[in-house]
Formats: structure tokens, C-alpha cells, sequence
């Protein structure tokens, strides 16, 4: 089994409106890193002015480059076999499987994503962003926020999460019905795995256990994948896949209770 470890750096935070401006994929073969391919991409548009200062990447630097169009199939090529490897996967995933569908390929890759493994393996850190975990793991990034330096930094993680992964996490990560490949980076596998398939209440919490959703199911733990069960690349859906970090729920006796429950809650929350 081959890893093809991804970073990319975009116009902005989702797929649908947005294009890709570096990609870097550090191929790796589980022992050691075997082969790398990294691009400057021409998004057809511009480059916010922010996103510049963040990257160092501007309009000039990718007016030359090739558009993604022209490397899709080279791209493709590397990443069909691969397990797909990054620090919250979606997010990566969904542009270059938006971008590579735009060229008329299909990626349909098996996912790892570092955030969730590093949270299983390395539990217990303050914070699982790139740039704090490799700080506390003691990886040095060079060219932070560039599609090479990112990724090169994303291999040393993963080489530190093979060492240690004592339980195997890996391998079960990447099974076929594993939640763990959909999950949002930062909510708890342990969490979904405790919703009970009865009709209720659930709630999305973010990071500071503010409820940013409510919803009602015949079938909780169901109606709860749902939610993840498509990569979409639409601004919404990318900023809600961010923004939660645990679900719970309330139980009910059937589905007229929890519309009932469901309606007072929200209009409860509307009110804080």
C-alpha cells in the first residue's frame, strides 16, 4: 500500500467557487517517502489580497504556471492507486477531486486524515493544527502555508504516526464503512459511535460547545452520517464541516416528539 500525501493552497476555503494555486503530493510507501511532485497552478482568477500575504503566492508567480486542467492527468495519475493523505482531508480532497471532475476524471481514493489520526494517537495536545502539533512533536516547517513545505512537514507527521500507531488505527482508518473517513476532522469518532438509531434530537456543537445546528431523525446516529456523507464543495458546507466539534442528542418516543422538540429548541436558541 502507497500513501500520496497532499497539500494544496487555493483563492479560498471551498471547492465550488475557488481554485487550487499550488499542489504538492509526497508519495510514500510506508517506510519512507519515494517520490514527490509539486506545481504552481494558474486558478484562472485572481488571488485575494490576503490569501497573497498569507502564502506568498501572487497573480504574478501563477500567471505562467500551468492551469490544473493541463496537469490532471499527471495528477490523477499519481493519486488513483494512493491512499489520499492530509491534515483535514476533506478539505484537500474536495478541491482536487472537484478540479481533477472538471477535467473529466474521477478520483475515488481512500482517505487518511492526520487531524483525526493525530488526535487518536497523540491525545491530549492543546491543539491539532499543523503548525501547533509539529511544534509540539518537533518537526520544523519550512515555508509554512506553501503546498511543499506543508506537505513535506505532513510526511514527518504521518512517519510519526506510523511509529506509534500501536493500535493499528491506520489500517482500520481506511476500511471502506469506517466513519473515521468522513467524520469532521475535530469531532470524536468515540461520540457518533455512542448515537442510538431511535427517533431524537441531535446537536452540533463547535469548539466551545455552542450548539450551531439542530436537527430531528427517525434514526439519530442515521440522520448524523448523512450529514457527512458527501464531500461537497460549496462554501456552507465547508465552513459547517469546520465549525463542529461534538454531537449529542436527546432521545425521543417517536418522530412527532422530536419535531415538537426540535422546533423548541431552536426557537429557544434563536433567543441567546
Amino acid at each position: 500500500m502507497e500513501f500520496a500525501i497532499v497539500d494544496i493552497e487555493t483563492t479560498g476555503g471551498f471547492a465550488g467557487g475557488n481554485g487550487i494555486t499550488e499542489i504538492s503530493i509526497q508519495v510514500h510507501d510506508g517506510q519512507r517517502k519515494v517520490s514527490e511532485y509539486n506545481t504552481l497552478v494558474n486558478p484562472g482568477q485572481p488571488i485575494p489580497y490576503y490569501i497573497q500575504g498569507l502564502t506568498g503566492i501572487s497573480n504574478a508567480m501563477v500567471a505562467k504556471a500551468p492551469s490544473f486542467q493541463e496537469v490532471a492527468e499527471q495528477i490523477y495519475s499519481i493519486l488513483r492507486d494512493r491512499v489520499f493523505v492530509a491534515h483535514n482531508v476533506n478539505f484537500d480532497y474536495s478541491f482536487v477531486k472537484h478540479e481533477l471532475a472538471l477535467s473529466g476524471y474521477t478520483l475515488q481514493a481512500q482517505k487518511l486524515c492526520t487531524v483525526r489520526l493525530s488526535r487518536r494517537i497523540f491525545p491530549g495536545l492543546p491543539s491539532y493544527s499543523l503548525g501547533n502539533i509539529c511544534g509540539y512533536l518537533g518537526i520544523t516547517i519550512k515555508d509554512r502555508h506553501r503546498a511543499a513545505g506543508d506537505a513535506i512537514a505532513t510526511t514527518r507527521l504521518f512517519e510519526l504516526l506510523l511509529e506509534n500507531d500501536k493500535e493499528e488505527l491506520i489500517r482500520k482508518f481506511i476500511k471502506r464503512h469506517s466513519k473515521e473517513r468522513i467524520l469532521p476532522p475535530n469531532m470524536p469518532v468515540s461520540q457518533f459511535d455512542k448515537l442510538p438509531e431511535t427517533p431524537g434530537v441531535y446537536y452540533f456543537h463547535d469548539q466551545k460547545g455552542k450548539p450551531v445546528y439542530v436537527g430531528k431523525a427517525i434514526n439519530i446516529k442515521k440522520r448524523v452520517a448523512s450529514h457527512f456523507s458527501n464531500n461537497g464543495t460549496g462554501e456552507q458546507k465547508q465552513e459547517f464541516l469546520r465549525s463542529i466539534y461534538s454531537v449529542s442528542c436527546e432521545e425521543c418516543g417517536n418522530e412527532l416528539m422530536a419535531l415538537i422538540l426540535e422546533s423548541h429548541q431552536i426557537t429557544s436558541l434563536a433567543k441567546i
